[in-house]
Formats: structure tokens, sequence, C-alpha cells
């Protein structure tokens, strides 16, 4: 296959064109997140900003457009620059945008950033792009690790495989639930595979068979609404394929210049280091590199009757009535009007000022066009 023989340099341009278009498409596809036009509270990180609130969309679509420029452009990196420095602006206006996606395209981005194109530095863009493999390979690691707990097999296992219930007998569901077990053992050893040579050969393949599996188990509909972390899969696949296939390593190059460059703490630092604090509680509103591991809910907040009945209808929805107070359904909540997962763990202490704020700024949907949609 002409794949395998790749340069390196060739490899990276086709990473960065993949990448650019799948932060593109996926702005789309979960545009509900971007476009400021929801109920669901915004954690803005800085509070002067938020008079920027209303241009979310407006800031989202000159962020694709640079993209999709960088796609064309021979000053790529300019145009990646400024759509990087906007992505961040949109974090800063809500947390919550920080999705894993969402961290993981731009972080390519950023360390594709260093490279200037040249070809003949071959130290250089290998360096380049062994920081571009640590991040799959962190990805797949860390969320086998945070899937080993009894959650992800009593939620997330069982909310991922019920599109199976349909098509198979209870026995054979049953069995797709046991050897669904094994999923967080899968993706520990993919990620300790990619990164060993000698046993990629066996890591690619099932990398690629475990995402298809994915497309299918998740594509998008009423139960599976985060369409973004559906492209993804699709996304990992060429991924691995452009970084791990082949020839992929000069024989000259010295693993030791790793601890000669910056840009390699960064890397080990955001995508190691921060996992683990995370992880352990240690730093709870790390950046998450997670997907569905039934770790990332926090308390649902509480609300009692009064603040209950100041509520949009269409937010009551998502409210469970318990022995004198509501529980709010954050996640259930996120998930139907964002179509993605909540990431934060520091919700607004009140729900109903969050929406009042929403509404005085006119950012919010008609409570009757969306209780149609539930």
């Amino acid at each position: 296959m002409k794949i395998l023989n790749l340069p390196i340099p060739r490899r990276l341009q086709y990473i960065r064109l993949s990448v650019s278009l799948a932060l593109i498409i996926s702005f789309l596809l979960s545009w509900n997140l971007w476009g400021a036009n929801a109920y669901y509270p915004d954690e803005l990180l800085i509070s002067s900003l938020q008079f920027l609130s209303p241009y979310s969309g407006f800031i989202t679509v000159t962020s694709i457009l640079l993209l999709l420029v960088s796609m064309f452009h021979k000053n790529h990196r300019l145009f990646i620059s400024f759509a990087l420095t906007l992505n961040i602006l949109l974090v800063l206006l809500d947390y919550n945008r920080l999705q894993p996606w969402f961290y993981i395209y731009n972080a390519l981005l950023i360390v594709l950033l260093f490279y200037n194109g040249r070809v003949d530095n071959s130290t250089h863009f290998i360096f380049i792009f062994i920081c571009l493999q640590i991040i799959p390979a962190a990805v797949y690691f860390f969320n086998g690790i945070s899937q080993l707990n009894p959650d992800f097999y009593s939620g997330e296992l069982y909310s991922t495989l019920e599109s199976l219930r349909d098509h198979s007998s209870e026995r054979q569901f049953n069995y797709f639930m046991k050897a669904g077990k094994a999923i967080p053992f899968i993706l520990i050893f993919m990620g300790l595979g990619l990164l060993i040579r000698p046993t990629r050969f066996l890591a690619i393949p099932l990398s690629i068979v475990f995402h298809i599996a994915l497309l299918f188990l998740l594509f998008p509909g009423e139960k599976n609404s985060n369409a973004a972390v559906w492209l993804m899969n699709l996304v990992f696949c060429f991924l691995n394929i452009f970084l791990f296939a082949g020839t992929t390593q000069d024989r000259y190059f010295s693993n030791s210049i790793l601890l000669q460059k910056p840009l390699f703490y960064v890397i080990f630092l955001s995508f190691f280091i921060s996992p683990i604090l995370n992880f352990l509680n240690v730093w709870e509103n790390a950046p998450q590199i997670t997907f569905r591991t039934g770790l990332h809910p926090k308390k649902n907040p509480t609300i009692d009757q009064e603040e209950f009945e100041q509520l949009p209808l269409y937010v009551r929805h998502f409210c469970k009535a318990k022995e004198g107070f509501y529980e709010i359904r954050m996640t259930e909540w996120c998930r139907h009007e964002l179509r993605s997962d909540p990431v934060s763990k520091g919700f607004l202490p009140s729900i109903n000022s969050s929406i009042q704020s929403n509404i005085s700024l006119g950012v919010v949907k008609d409570s009757e066009d969306e209780l149609s949609s539930l």
C-alpha cells in the first residue's frame, strides 16, 4: 500500500488537513454548543467577557472559515493560529465547550504549528511526529484506565450496546455485556501497543476494528446525540494509519532529543500528568481526554419547589422530583440540548439566575419550540 510508504512530511500534511476538516465538521455537528442559543447554563471562566456570549456563533463561524482557508492557503500556520485563538476565547466564554474531542483536535493543531514545512530537517519533523503519536496513545490508555469502574459497566457500557438489544436475544445481549467488560483492557493495550513498535502490527488493526464497531454502535440518533464523538471514531482510524502504519521513524533519530524540547514536556503534562490528576480528583476541572467512562458527572444540583416553578417548561423536563426538592439531571439536559456531554464539575450555584441571564441577553430559544423536540 502506498500509504505505508508515505514520507513523514507528507503524513504531517494529511494529518493537518484531516484534523482541520474534522474540527470544522464537529463544530457543525455540535452547533447548539457554540451558537449561544441554549437554556443550559454557561460557565464563564472570565466573567467580564459575558458581553461576548451572544456573539459566540459569529466567533465560531469565523474560526470555521479560518480553518477552511488554512486547508488551501500556503501560509496555513497563520490562519490556524488565528482559529486557535478564537477557540480559546470560546472556551473562556463557556468551559463546557472544552469537550474531549475539541481539546484533542486543538492540541494536534498546536503541535503541527511547530512544523515549518521543511523536509530537509528530519530531526525536527520526526520530533513533531512523535509528539503527535503520544496524543492518541494517551487517549486510549487513560480511557481504558478510567473505564475500570462499576459505573461504566452498569451505565455507559449498557447504553453503548443497547442498540444490539433489538437485534439479538436476551442471552446474546448478556454475552455482549460480558464481552464488553474487556473494553478497558483493550484500550489500555491499544495505547501501549501503538507506542511500542513490535506490537503495532496488533494494535493498529485492533484500533481500526474497535472504531468501526463504535461507528455502528454510536450512530447518531435519539439515544446517541453526540455526533461529534461519533465522527471522532472515523478520524482516529485515519490518524492511526498516518501516525503508526509503515515506516514512521528515521533510523538515526535519537529519542534523547525529545527530552531537549519544551514541547515534549507540554504534551507530557497535558496528556499524562493532567489526566492522572483528574482521575485522582486532585485537579477536577482538568481538560478531559476520556469519553463515556461513567466518571464525569458530579452530583446533580437540587432546587426547591419555588425555584422549580420559575424554570421554563423545557428545563422542568430534566428535573426529577424527590423528597421535598427537585434534582436537575444535568447530563441528560446537556446531551439533549447541546448534543454533548457535560465536562465541567463546577455547575453554577443558581440555575435560575443563569437562565435568566441568558434570557436577558436574548440567546435562548422559545420554550414551546424546545418542548416539541422532547
